[in-house]
């Protein structure tokens, strides 16, 4: 740029002198000239080109070739530039890059972690995420789901589960001392579970939520279902949150679990992921995929994401030869099971653990990445103004209303709620499991006449809108040794009675909830008494175990009513595949 200019002017200035014009007549005003050059230095500074900030020479030539200007200001303007050091260009601070614990051997590519991003929006909680870690400050981190959040299938949970391993790449990256990192998960747990007993797992102040419920959730489920309705409270409930926490969805996703439209496995389209991924789209939430990340390299075989064998004996339904029969799927042997992805027809190995940890951490490098490079991908100047809201948007499902709180009682709180029983003892159902979530405690009655009362406050807070109010029964729904009861409210508040029914088909042990519609009452008494009448589907046994009780408040309003919702629903049912023990 600086020689082009240097030219020019020579150029100009012989033009002048072949017409006979002095070598001193004026080209341009030096108040114009200097503007020239100053301009110059300023855009070379700008775009960092060294031919103009660094060569005292090119200066020196442009002044002399200033005969505007006259020999005493050339001089002057020379010996300024000569005791002024060439102008420095400020380097932007190293950009910080994380990487993975030493003892870890990715099995994912950059590019395949990328495709694993299947939302990301404008990603602005994570980056602020990003931000205080930046900046040396603790976060605070919690992750809710099923049993695979709790570690299931792999062989240490609370070492190679995902979530252990992500909090590892957290602690690895930026370490602190401070730094509140908890798994919250519950073995066989749905949305639901946590959208009613919110305020009893994520602090209002946390940084980072995670949420994996896809392979629980009901498949098939229609949008104003009652389990799609729960998924959208338990996001409300998270982004209402003071601390205004980010939000990451991650979907596992199981290939033996995936069948339909005329295959026994692998069916890339399977619900619910699709359908749940659209409430990301709607309140703008990172979202992670397992299928979009590994799907293919599954499909090809390869070491680590082999998926024809697994680790654990499990029944699946073979379709052949226009047939349908149930049989075991190949097992690994002890030598070869950690080159398979799955270590049972829905839980991931060790591999497959490593996987959705890697997932985590891919979402954690891109927000670190936005806010060093851009200092976060969307600045003030790239919103719009007024903003459209404040708040939240309106459910996105029609007709929904924000449910309000009330009683929340399990695990640990649950057992008090239990005023009176005969037959009815709390018991582990898995009691060799590793943690009390997993043992999935509870109040169990195996005959028929056995009962239990449990009593809890209906009432709402002061100065709640009119509302209904609303009893949740968890239950264990199982497909083998299950019975039935009947729900009935005894004292202190009133409600129609209703069957609790623990049975079903499939090769699956999850907590399932009914609701009920019930009175205000500070002290609402309900009795559960098992029946000898068999369920749906029928089985030898009686067994019914209680896990868990919620109290709820709707709001009065367009389509928040009993008709729409029903006096009576099952959250968690999940279909017909085999799904063993979430």
């Amino acid at each position: 740029m600086a020689s082009e200019f240097i030219t020019a002017l020579r150029g100009k200035q012989e033009e002048q002198q072949r017409r006979g014009g002095s070598p001193r007549a004026s080209l341009l005003s030096p108040a114009t000239i200097y503007l020239l050059i100053g301009a110059l230095l300023v855009g070379a500074v700008i775009t960092m080109s060294p031919a103009l900030v660094h060569r005292r020479e090119d200066f020196q030539a442009i002044t002399k070739l200033l005969p505007c200007v006259g020999e005493p200001a050339a001089a002057a303007a020379e010996q300024q530039a000569a005791a002024q050091p060439a102008p420095l260009i400020a380097q932007p601070p190293p950009l910080r890059t994380l990487s993975f614990p030493p003892e870890w051997q990715p099995l994912l590519t950059r590019e395949e972690r990328l495709r694993g991003i299947s939302y990301w929006g404008s990603g602005g909680r994570l980056q602020r995420v990003a931000q205080k870690l930046l900046t040396g400050q603790p976060v605070k981190v919690f992750t809710l789901g099923g049993s695979v959040t709790s570690g299931g299938g792999s062989s240490s949970s609370t070492k190679l589960g995902y979530v252990p391993r992500f909090f590892e790449f957290l602690q690895h990256n930026f370490p602190h001392k401070e730094h509140v990192l908890e798994n919250k998960a519950i073995a066989a747990s749905t949305a639901f579970m946590y959208a009613a007993c919110l305020q009893h797992h994520v602090p209002e102040d946390a940084d980072l939520v995670t949420l994996e419920f896809s392979v629980n959730e009901k498949p098939d489920a229609p949008y104003p279902s009652p389990e799609r309705r729960a998924f959208e409270q338990l996001l409300r409930r998270l982004l209402r949150l003071p601390g205004r926490p980010a939000v990451l969805v991650l979907h596992h996703w199981g290939w033996w679990n995936a069948l339909g439209d005329g295959i026994d496995r692998g069916l890339f389209y399977s619900q619910p992921e699709g359908q749940l991924t659209a409430f990301s789209n709607y309140y703008d939430l990172p979202t992670l995929s397992l299928r979009s990340a590994a799907y293919h390299l599954m499909d090809a075989g390869l070491p680590k994401f082999q998926i024809g064998r697994v680790g654990l004996p499990q029944q699946h339904l073979f379709f052949e030869k226009g047939k349908v029969r149930v049989g075991p799927i190949p097992l690994a042997t002890p030598e070869t099971k950690n080159e398979y992805f799955y270590a049972d027809a829905t839980h991931p190995g060790n591999s497959g653990h490593q996987v959705l940890a890697e997932l985590m951490a891919g979402a954690l490098m891109r927000a670190v990445w936005e806010v060093q490079v851009e200092g976060g991908a969307v600045s003030d100047a790239d919103r719009r103004q007024p903003p459209v809201s404040q708040d939240l948007p309106r459910p996105m499902v029609p007709f929904s209303r924000d449910e309000l709180p009330g009683v929340c009682a399990m695990q640990e709180e649950f057992k008090p709620i239990v005023k009176k029983a005969k037959g009815f003892e709390y018991l582990p159902e898995r009691p060799d499991a590793d943690g009390f979530m997993r043992q999935k405690w509870g109040w169990r009655g195996t005959k028929p006449g056995d009962w239990a009362e449990l009593e809890v406050d209906t009432r709402a807070s002061d100065g709640s809108p009119p509302a209904n109010t609303y009893i949740w029964l968890s239950h264990l729904a199982s497909y083998q040794g299950m019975g039935t009861a009947l729900v009935e409210c005894v004292s202190g508040c009133k409600c129609e009675r209703s069957i609790l029914d623990g049975t079903w088909g499939r090769e699956a042990s999850l907590f399932t909830v009914m609701r009920f519609h019930v009175t205000r009452s500070p002290a609402c008494r309900i009795r559960v008494t098992v029946l000898s009448q068999p369920g749906r589907k029928k089985q030898k046994g009686h067994k019914v175990t209680l896990a868990a009780i919620m109290v709820t408040h709707v709001p009065l309003g367009e389509g928040a009513t009993e008709g729409s919702l029903g006096l009576v629903q099952n959250i968690g049912l999940s279909h017909d595949r085999g799904w063993k023990d979430r």
